[in-house]
């Protein structure tokens, strides 16, 4: 029993192991950003919330773009606190996707080396229907 959760957990340390581990369906991803480079790496299910086709290069400039004004200086506020604390945040944010408004959820923590945060990961959440039923 005990070589079966060591096996469990060896998996779940690989770096990329889950980003295809959520179901393309799901209305949700996850993503990591290399804060040397911006360079964006997403799962399935994030290139979908953003009308995107799967496996397209990932343009940090051309993403932030989709963003509704406010939420992308919200965002991005939250963002340097973050890499600057070396902690994590969550924020809804509006993305505009083929013309139509939809809100999604941002997770994120910081990954640390040695000190330094080298790296952003978490996970993408559409919330426009939670977010419909609130205004409601």
């Amino acid at each position: 029993m005990y070589e079966g959760r060591r096996a469990e957990l060896l998996t779940i340390r690989q770096p990329r192991w889950a980003f295809h581990a959520v179901p393309s369906a799901s209305a949700s991803g996850l993503w990591e950003c290399d804060l040397a480079t911006e360079q964006l790496i997403w799962s399935d299910g994030v290139y979908d919330l953003f009308g995107l086709p799967r496996g397209v290069a990932i343009d940090r400039a051309a993403t932030l773009a989709q963003y509704v004004p406010e939420s992308r200086i919200a965002m991005e506020c939250h963002r340097v606190a973050a890499i600057r604390d070396k902690t994590g945040f969550t924020v809804d944010a509006q993305i505009r996707v083929d013309g139509a408004v939809r809100w999604i959820r941002i997770a994120a923590h910081v990954e640390c080396i040695d000190g330094a945060a080298v790296r952003l990961r978490g996970a993408k959440y559409d919330v426009t229907l939670e977010r419909s039923l609130i205004a409601a």
